[in-house]
């Protein structure tokens, strides 16, 4: 008998964890989007920054290898050759201008290459989006499916009429608003008798 009775309440019960997973599932896909949207937002104001930043260093695009060898060979003549006080400050000014030069070449360069990873994570964020969205209508399908076979399954519809039936007022009984209006009259017919 007691297993009739857990099978009964088990089956009682599916319905609900089913129901209670399928809105887990749905919650879970809601919440990716919003991290989804989130990220894509600060990618883009990244990107918006990133491009004014590359558009102010685009005159310092020079080629960073041939700065490297210039650099390299200014170095390798500092350090092998014999020269006056005045020549070796000169090579090492030229040396630390070029240096300078690099800097910035390379830091353009780190700009552009950040700007092309921004483009390719904003793809895959707005791919990523639209997956979760498709997932979501599909959670969201499977949902009202479960919500209709419960319906049916609990004869929710008769129940509703029932409920209606109950809820209209009597004709035999009083609401408060045939109340309000007998309490007015009352109110009425003693100021006039007074």
């Amino acid at each position: 008998m007691q297993q009739t009775v857990n099978a009964a309440e088990a089956k009682k019960q599916e319905p609900v964890d089913e129901l209670e997973a399928a809105k887990r599932r749905r919650g879970e896909f809601l919440d990716s989007i919003r991290r989804y949207k989130r990220k894509l937002a600060y990618k883009l104001e990244e990107q918006e920054a990133i491009k004014k930043l590359a558009d102010m260093s685009k005159k310092n695009t020079k080629n960073i290898g041939y700065l490297r060898r210039r650099k390299e060979n200014i170095e390798f003549r500092i350090s092998t050759e014999a020269y006056t006080l005045d020549e070796e400050r000169e090579l090492i000014r030229r040396k630390n201008e070029v240096d300078a030069e690099l800097e910035e070449a390379i830091k353009s360069y780190r700009l552009r290459r950040k700007q092309e990873y921004i483009v390719s994570d904003i793809a895959e964020l707005t791919k990523r989006i639209a997956e979760a969205e498709a997932a979501l209508g599909e959670a969201e399908k499977k949902l009202s499916e479960i919500y209709a076979s419960y319906r049916k399954k609990q004869d929710w519809e008769p129940r509703r009429k029932e409920e209606r039936k109950h809820t209209e007022p009597r004709h035999d009984e009083i609401s408060l608003a045939d109340m309000a209006i007998i309490k007015d009259r009352k109110e009425e017919k003693e100021k006039e008798d007074a």
